[in-house]
């Protein structure tokens, strides 16, 4: 029996610890060592990972940006009087930045300022859709623990992610600093060989309209509570994509976000989003367009030709009917 026993052990030991070891070394989306990136060559949980870092450091930063990955070359350093992080992650949502808001309100983290970038894919992508390993949200892995080790410790999950790493061109190791002192993705003078001239606009699937609304909603909700100061503004779209947008009622949701909060506005048709060299692909502007984006809010400035076609507007319910009409006209 005693032979039994040790057998029924020794049989456990390597086909579950062990493997469980290996996937915790491996770490392909870096949840094991969120204070200590590494470059592995797939795309890391910055859901999780930032989320870690800030709890870790609650008294580092003063305010945060939230958005998709499309508020990911916005550079921080640059918006004054404030210590700023990017708290970007691919296919953020509402959803999940009220979630994240919760979460640092419950651990007396407070900021004095959150930005909150929103646009079609806020609405038109499925938070679902989300449930993978580089995109899971820090509440989800952290409120569900089985699917955490399911997705991490799973060496199914484990061996694909390092296979598509071994099939990719090897990089250097790349410098970590920016990451956690700054949040954002790249920096300016960006190098792109994407085809614009064949751009594919960049949009979800769904339509959940009155599910988003409800969340920023609610995040205004939470922001006045703790008197945090929100600033929500709506990012630039490349063309293709603003036109894409307007299929799934991207005017009407940006007449109801009016209704729910003042925002600052820099989508729509105009000298920037109908320019390629302003954008890295048909989702994502560049770093340079991001400054603008800055002066506009924190600044003041104004842009008068781009203001004209609707860029930097701040909109509210008093000026929103003349807002959608010049979007219209368009």
């Amino acid at each position: 029996m005693k032979k039994f026993i040790a057998i029924i052990l020794v049989y456990c030991v390597i086909f579950t610890v062990i493997p469980a070891v290996f996937c915790a070394y491996v770490d392909p989306y870096n949840v094991m060592h969120p204070l200590s990136m590494r470059d592995t060559g797939v795309e890391p949980n910055k859901n999780f990972i930032k989320m870690t870092y800030i709890l870790e450091n609650p008294d580092k930063f003063d305010s945060f940006v939230f958005g998709s990955s499309r508020v990911g070359n916005i550079h921080v350093e640059n918006i004054p009087d404030e210590h700023c992080y990017n708290m970007t992650y691919s296919n953020g949502l509402p959803k999940e930045h009220l979630a994240n808001i919760r979460t640092f309100v419950e651990n007396g983290i407070v900021p004095k300022k959150i930005y909150l970038g929103v646009d079609s894919l806020s609405y038109t992508s499925d938070p679902s859709e989300n449930l993978i390993g580089y995109r899971m949200s820090y509440e989800y892995l952290t409120e569900n623990s089985f699917e955490f080790f399911k997705n991490y410790l799973d060496p199914a999950v484990v061996g694909r992610a390092a296979a598509e790493v071994m099939l990719k061109e090897k990089t250097k190791e790349k410098d970590n600093t920016k990451f956690y002192e700054y949040g954002w993705n790249s920096d300016y003078n960006r190098k792109t060989k994407y085809d614009f001239k064949n751009a594919e606009p960049s949009i979800g699937t769904v339509m959940r309209m009155d599910e988003t609304l409800s969340e920023i909603a609610e995040i205004v909700k939470v922001c006045k509570e703790n008197k945090i100061e929100l600033v929500v503004f709506t990012n630039p779209m490349h063309h293709v994509t603003y036109k894409a947008s307007l299929e799934k009622d991207y005017i009407e949701f940006l007449r109801r976000l009016a209704e729910v909060t003042p925002y600052y506005n820099f989508s729509g048709y105009n000298d920037i989003t109908t320019d390629d060299k302003n954008f890295i692909d048909s989702s994502h502007y560049t770093a340079e367009v991001s400054d603008m984006l800055i002066e506009c809010m924190c600044k003041d400035k104004r842009y008068e030709t781009l203001y004209e076609q609707g860029f930097g507007w701040k909109v509210t319910q008093k000026n929103a009917d003349e807002f959608i009409k010049l979007l219209k006209s368009q």
